[in-house]
């Protein structure tokens, strides 16, 4: 059924064909200014409730239930308001009104529909990073768990999500500690926070050990003063060494992930972080162009960049470690920019088939959420022969660039030649 346009929310049938998503409809994205729907890349749904109303104790459940509908409403021409980019996002579908409820936080996961950035504070100054270019580092405007307490005392705060925990620098928070233990406790679901790694959180360390958390870091390259250039700080060295402690946790879930800009678009680039990448071997790696905000498109250079790192990289780890970090975004320059690395991943493995030989043995294991089990076959045991009587007590070994002689437990060594 066709909307009129005298009508109101109020006047809907529960047969009549209207625009929504989820993310309206159970999302919860915390901003600088307020509780949003959703963060989808470059779209962005106005605020339901401020940054102000919720430092001064003035939001309720009902209040934010009634801003989504406000919301919906006017994405259907229903009434007057802001609607921010929600009405050229790929993700509003037209579903029947009785299909429709706004009264619960949470319950699937949305990639974005859960977002933690009430804060923008960080320790390093990304050159594709929107409030570093801005001058726009601040620390948490209000308390977030004010909002879930909000849904979780009605019974209408739901698990089962995809909770990004970002930033800034989720590790530089006074309360970090305190938000990941409570969404843990909530059974919230699958908790990515996102961290440069340049400060070692024991916290991370112990969740990621128990897999009860997802971590990930962008490093943009694997070469020093890239990584500087792009970052706007000299700690790769420090970030590497936390990387690999996080990594020894055991953990399947470290995901590691390149932004591509102009600046890192290079084959030495390419080639230090398929070796980084070898060496550290995260669960899974991401790749992201820099964002298309306002009229920018995504360069041709850099969906050539990604598809050759992606093609290069599946070559040594398997397909299952590489994922598309835009898969979930909203603006049609996504589809666009999927659509076309699609294409050209295809046109590489035409040219260059992969196939098993090269893919490095310690990489075969596919990530947690796929593993199999597999008894492994018994090792075949050799005899170990005891030292004899002489050798226990002379013995003659090199050892680099020296001659070890050993007599009776005395050590004696001589530089060779």
């Amino acid at each position: 059924m066709q909307l009129e346009k005298a009508r109101t929310i109020d006047d809907l049938k529960p047969n009549d064909m209207v625009k929504v998503c989820q993310h309206i409809q159970i999302g919860c994205c915390f901003q600088l200014d307020g509780l949003h729907s959703c963060c989808l890349g470059t779209f962005f749904p106005p605020a339901l409730v401020t940054a102000e109303e919720i430092k001064n104790k003035v939001v309720t459940y009902d209040l934010i239930v009634e801003r989504r509908k406000q919301l919906f409403a006017a994405i259907n021409d229903l009434a007057d308001g802001p609607t921010g980019n929600c009405k050229n996002c790929i993700w509003l579908k037209e579903v029947p009104y009785k299909d429709v409820n706004f009264e619960y936080m949470g319950g699937q996961g949305l990639g974005a529909s859960f977002n933690i950035q009430h804060y923008t504070a960080c320790n390093q100054r990304c050159t594709f990073c929107y409030y570093a270019k801005e001058g726009n580092l601040v620390p948490p405007q209000y308390d977030i768990l004010d909002i879930f307490e909000l849904f979780r005392e009605k019974g209408k705060l739901r698990g089962g999500n995809w909770v990004d925990f970002s930033g800034g620098e989720p590790t530089t928070l006074k309360d970090f500690d305190k938000i990941i233990s409570y969404l843990i406790d909530n059974n919230f679901g699958l908790i990515v926070v996102y961290s440069n790694a340049t400060i070692f959180s024991q916290k991370i360390y112990d969740l990621l050990k128990e897999n009860k958390i997802c971590m990930v870091t962008s490093i943009d390259s694997g070469i020093c003063s890239t990584y500087k250039k792009v970052r706007g700080t000299d700690t790769m060295p420090n970030v590497f060494t936390n990387l690999i402690k996080y990594a020894n946790s055991g953990t399947k879930n470290l995901v590691l992930k390149y932004v591509v800009t102009d600046d890192n678009r290079t084959d030495d680039d390419m080639w230090a972080f398929i070796m980084a990448m070898l060496a550290i071997k995260p669960g899974m790696v991401k790749f992201c162009p820099d964002f298309p905000y306002g009229d920018r498109e995504i360069p041709e250079e850099t969906i050539d960049f990604i598809a050759k790192l992606w093609h290069n990289l599946e070559k040594y780890t398997g397909s299952q470690k590489i994922k598309d970090y835009t898969v979930d975004y909203g603006d049609p320059k996504f589809v666009k920019y999927r659509e076309s690395l699609a294409l050209k991943l295809n046109e590489l493995n035409v040219k260059d088939p992969i196939d098993d030989s090269t893919i490095l043995d310690s990489w075969r294991e596919p990530c947690e959420q796929h593993v199999e089990s597999v008894t492994p076959p018994e090792p075949t045991l050799y005899p170990i022969k005891p030292p004899t009587f002489l050798q226990k007590i002379f013995s003659i070994r090199n050892e680099y660039n020296r001659k070890v002689v050993r007599i009776l437990g005395f050590k004696i060594k001589f530089k060779r030649k």
